[in-house]
């Protein structure tokens, strides 16, 4: 596809007006509300994903396009730019990226699309959408009506990817975990879940089965493994199991998948080192009993939920020693606190399961989660504008005519630190308290045998 409309309008920089920005926010919601039936019926059709689930995705998906479109403001903006006019400085200024080149996640599929795409525009950036030549029926859809809301010269959609030297003029949202100079959710690693004893097993085992099971077990934050203190196996086991029920039934009481039967199931099947605790045509919940088990490093895809002992919250610990997608610690906040801080993960979050966070792609990495999946920030560059000029320690130093104040300078900066105000010895801590303990253990040693010794010389000297 020619994509040179696309840098010939990030050039002339028309996406920087506020008022075409928000046009195309509004075109592009009224062509998405009208089509809002063929929609729902494409992602019902194909995903396998109950009717409740599809809406979830849609109502998600519309309320981060009008979160985007309500941050603009005219007034603000028009504020902003004449503040150096005024004397004052713009230190927030800033700009559109350029040109966004969004590679969706298959998994809810329009609200990847859409998250992504309102943050963009909302930064003020050209968009080109990959959306690859398939027989889905949602891409087929999307192809049809976004070009006909959205302004032909600042967006495009294209089949294939472009070469390297049109990538390296963009920012690359990559949502599928591909590893890109841009936005990259991390979708390829896994998430893991820790209940612990001091948690609430009960309700661990209701959110990490929905977690599970929701829609289609395919997002990337469904906890692949969930570890289980081995003193709560029992209950977290027979309560998952209860839970599981209602997530595994159809709208009508039937089940629903599109999907063929799950290739996971059939090999864990055949698996000696795992055992299936219950299971169905495309659904299971499997204990996985040896530690080496391939399964447990495994990124899940289907409806299996996979359960492994551990006896400590150290021995969770140490089975993580890779990067996280996520982590679910299921604990009492001290314990949490401990989980959460040892096992690295690029969000953890405590004794729940956003369900929100189950549709879409991963929280791009190194970035902290906010009131949309994509933060309009993260689609611009910094470029302030400062006009208020500030004496700097290196104007002092280099004026020559005011050396007084750069020798107090001087003998500012090689004064010693500040005292921490702590008294040498206040704290013990881990080996200091190790070496006391094994001083004492030989003192005490020590004078029992010096005593035992004293008390038979003694009694030898008396006989004698």
């Amino acid at each position: 596809m020619d994509l040179s409309r696309i840098l010939a309008a990030n050039i002339d920089g028309r996406t920087q007006n506020t008022r075409y920005r928000q046009t195309q926010f509004q075109k592009l919601q009224a062509v998405l509300v009208a089509h809002i039936a063929e929609i729902q019926d494409a992602i019902y059709s194909e995903s396998g994903h109950t009717r409740a689930e599809v809406r979830a995705e849609v109502v998600l998906a519309l309320q981060e396009l009008r979160t985007h479109f309500s941050s603009l403001s005219l007034e603000k903006d028009l504020e902003a730019e004449y503040r150096i006019s005024h004397g004052k400085d713009n230190l927030t200024s800033a700009r559109g990226a350029g040109i966004i080149y969004i590679v969706p996640s298959t998994h809810t599929l329009f609200f990847s699309v859409i998250s992504a795409l309102s943050a963009a525009l909302a930064a003020g950036n050209c968009v080109v959408l990959e959306l690859p030549q398939t027989t889905s029926a949602l891409p087929a859809l999307l192809r049809k009506i976004l070009p006909d809301a959205l302004d032909h010269d600042t967006f495009a959609i294209t089949l294939q990817r472009p070469d390297a030297s049109f990538l390296s003029k963009t920012l690359v949202v990559a949502q599928t975990g591909e590893e890109y100079a841009g936005l990259v959710s991390p979708s390829n690693l896994r998430a893991v879940a820790i209940v612990d004893r001091t948690g609430n097993v009960a309700e661990a085992a209701r959110a990490l089965v929905a977690a599970r099971f929701a829609l289609g077990g395919r997002s990337p934050y469904s906890p692949d493994v969930v570890l289980v203190h081995e003193f709560a196996m029992k209950p977290f086991v027979e309560a998952v199991i209860q839970h599981a029920s209602k997530y595994l039934a159809g709208e009508n009481g039937e089940g629903r998948s599109l999907s063929r039967k799950s290739g996971l199931l059939e090999s864990v099947q055949k698996d000696r080192t795992s055992r299936v605790l219950v299971s169905g045509s495309n659904w299971g919940i499997v204990e996985v009993q040896d530690r080496k088990s391939p399964l447990l490093q495994k990124k899940i895809s289907e409806k299996i939920l996979l359960v492994h002992p551990v006896t400590s919250l150290d021995d969770a610990i140490d089975m993580n020693t890779e990067t996280l997608a996520a982590t679910y610690a299921f604990a009492a906040p001290s314990s949490a606190k401990y989980l959460t801080q040892f096992i690295d993960a690029h969000i953890s979050w405590v004794n729940h399961v956003p369900s929100d966070m189950l549709i879409g792609p991963a929280l791009p990495k190194n970035t902290a989660p906010g009131q949309t999946r994509y933060t309009k920030t993260q689609f611009e560059v910094p470029r302030p504008q400062v006009i208020t000029p500030v004496v700097s320690f290196v104007q002092v130093i280099l004026d020559d005519t005011n050396k007084g104040k750069a020798d107090k300078l001087w003998r500012e900066v090689i004064a010693p630190l500040p005292s921490t105000k702590q008294r040498p010895g206040f704290k013990i801590g881990f080996f200091e308290q190790g070496i006391i303990t094994g001083g004492l253990i030989t003192l005490v040693s020590l004078v029992a045998t010096v005593s035992t010794l004293g008390y038979y010389t003694w009694t030898f000297v008396r006989r004698v």
